[in-house]
């Protein structure tokens, strides 16, 4: 049965021919199934949208212009965190505008009725991923066909272009040689909490092979926690609190920087509570922001949690105002 979509419809009818989200949308429009996974995403993308739109804020125009130019899954999303952030203070009734583009030195969102902003950022990082879709690309075509299968001993936040561009030749002359078995690679990372990793990357013959990828992932953690994974994730949290074009925003007003780990390691593994005690503990006291939070939102889902801590030394009127938006937003422990 036809479902309609009227606020993603009017911000789809001038998006790009190639954008992400098209043949999901037509999909969901046509005769996909209410809970099929198109009918899903752009579920979440239509009350997204509709909160934004009823709560009518300035400048949100721009946010528009972004979400229609994009054209890979990369952009969508980064124009998705902003979205999403906005919406779940419309919902919340919360005041707020877009900040002004084009050199303007604002925060992205604005609150109205009180003396805050937010500033968000959303970061790519996963190893992982990167290296087994560049296996999986070169190794189209390539007889016989084979299964191999990545395994490492922790779960890297990175790998460095040269380490997966020199995996990918070897693996590539192994499997053209059908040199069976498994080969290892120790990579060295001195900014990582862990200090080096090791990969296997196992060939293996698979005749009957026709569909699916050729790629499988295994290993990973060992532990309850994975400690230096999520310590390199806090590491790029707080790296962008030293960026320079964020501290300029940060000077305009007290400012809350929102951190989109949806897709930054495997963030999303600790619990809001627990992001929120570590950022309260790791945030600098000298940072020009009044906080930072964190967030982890799902393509099928039009809301997100958001974990939030604030610097120790916040002046009254800073805490207040803070204390009022966690409040608004139904936030715990801040």
């Amino acid at each position: 049965m036809s479902t309609s979509f009227p606020f993603l419809q009017d911000w789809m009818n001038k998006a790009a021919q190639e954008h992400p989200l098209r043949d999901h949308f037509e999909l969901a429009s046509g005769n996909a199934a209410t809970d099929s996974f198109a009918s899903v995403i752009v579920t979440a993308f239509e009350n997204i949208i509709e909160a934004l739109e009823k709560a009518k804020p300035e400048r949100l125009a721009g946010v528009r212009h972004d979400f229609r130019q994009a054209t890979t899954m990369d952009a969508l999303l980064i124009a998705r965190s902003e979205m999403v952030a906005g919406a779940k203070l419309a919902r919340a009734e919360i005041p707020f505008d877009f900040g002004r583009r084009n050199g303007a030195t604002e925060p992205d969102l604005m609150l109205r009725d009180l003396n805050l902003a937010i500033e968000v950022k959303a970061r790519r990082l996963d190893g992982l991923h990167d290296l087994r879709d560049e296996l999986q690309t070169a190794l189209t075509g390539i007889t016989p066909p084979v299964l191999v299968e990545l395994r490492t001993d922790s779960q890297p936040l990175d790998i460095k272009k040269y380490v997966r561009d020199k995996v990918v030749e070897e693996t590539v002359e192994r499997v053209r040689s059908q040199n069976y078995g498994s080969a290892v690679t120790t990579v060295e990372q001195s900014w990582s909490a862990s200090g080096k990793f090791v990969i296997h990357v196992g060939v293996y013959q698979a005749p009957d092979l026709t569909a699916g990828s050729r790629i499988i992932v295994t290993g990973g953690f060992w532990n309850a926690e994975p400690g230096p994974h999520m310590m390199d994730v806090e590491n790029q949290v707080l790296a962008v609190l030293e960026d320079e074009q964020k501290l300029r925003q940060a000077k305009t007003r007290p400012t809350i920087l929102l951190f989109d780990a949806a897709r930054t390691g495997m963030a999303w593994l600790r619990s809001e509570p627990v992001w929120a005690q570590r950022l309260a503990t790791l945030l600098p006291e000298t940072t020009l922001f009044v906080g930072a939070a964190l967030m982890t939102p799902k393509l099928d889902d039009p809301d997100v949690a958001i974990s939030l801590g604030v610097r120790a030394n916040l002046s009254d009127e800073d805490r207040a105002s803070v204390d009022e938006l966690a409040r608004r937003l139904g936030l715990t422990g801040v």
